[in-house]
């Protein structure tokens, strides 16, 4: 049986952000990307961070920035528009005290960059 995707949309890892991991494919919409930004997350892809992120707006990412355990993911809602998005989303991580979960919300913006959908920044609220 093969291993069903971090990003929690039921579909196996290597049908759904495996193929964006691995650079077979390139997602196609932002809640998409914000999917596979979650399991790059998970399995530490610094490079793919990287490559989804907006130039403008990416920090120097480092090794360092990857050792949250992060658990599960929902997407609680998103806006598909032509050139900018909106996803609305709660992931959830392990505290490093082992004292449970705790959960990270956030509305985040993506827009087209060079044809391609990236990150730009979170959103105080829902536009």
């Amino acid at each position: 049986m093969s291993q069903l995707c971090h990003c929690c949309s039921g579909k196996p890892f290597a049908h759904c952000c495996g193929l964006y991991l691995s650079g077979q494919a390139y997602p196609n919409t932002a809640e998409a990307l914000m999917r596979s930004r979650f399991s790059a997350y998970v399995t530490g892809n610094l490079p793919y961070l990287r490559k989804s992120w907006h130039p403008d707006t990416c920090p120097d990412l480092s090794a360092d920035d990857l050792n949250t355990d992060w658990c599960r993911l929902e997407v609680v809602k998103s806006k598909q528009g032509l050139k900018k998005s909106v996803v609305e989303f709660t992931a959830w991580f392990r505290n490093g005290d082992g004292s449970g979960e705790s959960a990270l919300h956030e509305i985040s913006l993506f827009k087209l960059y060079k044809k391609r959908w990236v990150y730009v920044e979170p959103l105080s609220d829902w536009p």
